[in-house]
């Protein structure tokens, strides 16, 4: 079987300096796909950076945390806390095919789609709108590099919650395969080099957050994400160089 790779960018439209290094990262470098944050504060901004990225995929990147809803907080109270955030999701899905643009697939903020009940709600969304794919996350290393003592807890609860999801052989055999997720918000030069250079046949999918770091950008997320790191990294000639000659073909989730 081939290696193909879908490079993937979450989080665009929640911030300005997000979506230009999203931005950057697809016309200059490896990036795909991008998820959008329907309701995210800079989602007019970021509709409007990548209007001429037809080759960009677009999926939905389903928001339940941080974020305010686009509906009206008193017609969802059961899913926004006092500040009024949370969201419901098949607003958010309606908000991005308004743009033009039919999303490609379905993945959410800190995975919280796999949880049962949502999962549940994802693929009904899924299904209604024609969307073929949705992300399914997995961790390889339960240890490598965690950013906390508590890290190696939160991984294992998603693999549990991810093989739960995909119970159904049919679901299994069609899985995209999510690599390097010990790694969101620092994937380096030398990390993205050692994925790519070690992809297993068929589809992967490598989840990529960059942006232009700045004190605006840091002081809205204190993630401690290394965006511009990551940017370089997806720009970077040696990693579009070495991928192209291992033999691994860029893809999209549309071309899936």
């Amino acid at each position: 079987m081939r290696r193909l790779l879908i490079v993937n960018a979450d989080d665009l439209g929640l911030h300005e300096d997000i979506n230009r290094g999203i931005y950057l990262a697809h016309t200059q470098g490896i990036v795909t796909s991008a998820s959008l944050v329907a309701c995210g504060e800079a989602f007019d901004h970021a509709i409007t950076m990548v209007r001429g990225c037809r080759d960009l995929d677009l999926g939905v990147h389903l928001t339940l945390v941080d974020e305010r809803p686009l509906s009206p907080p008193e017609t969802v109270p059961t899913l926004v806390g006092p500040e009024g955030r949370f969201a419901s999701t098949y607003h958010q899905v309606e908000r991005v095919m308004e743009t033009g643009r039919a999303p490609s697939h379905l993945d959410s903020h800190q995975h919280v789609h796999l949880l049962p009940s949502v999962w549940r709600v994802t693929r009904e969304l899924a299904r209604q709108y024609g969307i073929r794919w949705i992300r399914v996350p997995h961790f390889q290393s339960l240890v490598r590099s965690p950013r906390s003592l508590l890290d190696p807890v939160f991984r294992l609860g998603l693999n549990i919650l991810s093989a739960s999801a995909t119970g159904l052989s049919s679901e299994r055999d069609w899985r995209i395969q999510t690599i390097g997720l010990h790694l969101s918000g620092r994937l380096g030069e030398h990390d993205l080099l050692r994925l790519t250079t070690r992809l297993h046949p068929g589809i992967s999918e490598i989840v990529t957050h960059p942006g232009v770091k700045t004190p605006a950008l840091a002081a809205r997320y204190r993630w401690d994400y290394q965006w511009s790191m990551e940017l370089a990294a997806l720009t970077s000639l040696r990693i579009n160089s070495i991928i192209r000659s291992d033999g691994v073909s860029l893809t999209r989730f549309s071309d899936c």
